[in-house]
């Protein structure tokens, strides 16, 4: 089986790591305070919206800080031991929108944190926020994301689609019958091997 699977806030803890700089950010250079809105941000690039920042704050922030947030989130409970476990019997292709620097360092750094935290994988792909094409190319039976757009798009490619349930879906009503909720890699693990 083929199975492809977000990083950020799917296999990562992303948006914990993002508040921690996003905090320091709002009030050690923007000078006021810092506040989280999350109601209902459903698209892949949410930062500007959910800290409230204007578009060039959003951008300085990236600029400033994109790096050290790569490099330094978390794996979700779970997920390295289910992945691995599922990568022995499958072909695990990493599928991120993570954006790259002319520099190639996101890539690199993306790289060498799969490595550190021992995750197992097939392929990587880097820079899809449409990731529908790299589904098609390489016959994914089982997607696992946590944006929205994302999961209706692959859906609707008839295609099995796990949705990891985060802070930013958490109160989305999803009509699609190809989605389904999870809440942890543990459940994952269960509906994979079920799928098999």
């Amino acid at each position: 089986m083929n199975i492809g699977i977000d990083i950020d806030d799917t296999i990562a803890k992303t948006s914990e790591e993002m508040d921690f700089y996003a905090k320091e950010y709002t009030e050690k250079i923007l000078k006021r305070e810092f506040e989280i809105n999350e109601n209902r941000v459903i698209e892949a690039m949410w930062a500007q919206k959910v800290y409230n920042w204007t578009v060039e704050e959003d951008k300085k922030f990236w600029e400033l800080y994109y790096e050290k947030i790569m490099k330094n989130v978390r794996p979700k409970e779970n997920a390295v031991e289910v992945i691995n476990k599922l990568y022995k019997n499958n072909t695990i292709a990493i599928i991120t929108a993570r954006w790259d620097k002319e520099n190639n360092i996101i890539e690199q750094i993306t790289k060498k944190w799969l490595d550190e935290n021992e995750i197992k994988y097939n392929k990587i792909f880097l820079g899809y926020e449409d990731k529908r094409k790299i589904v098609q190319e390489n016959n994914i039976d089982i997607f696992i994301d946590d944006n929205l757009k994302t999961c209706e798009l692959i859906a609707d490619m008839n295609i099995k689609v796990l949705m990891m349930n985060t802070r930013l879906n958490k109160n989305v009503n999803v009509k699609n019958q190809k989605i389904e909720r999870v809440f942890s890699w543990k459940e994952i693990e269960e509906k994979c091997t079920k799928n098999r």
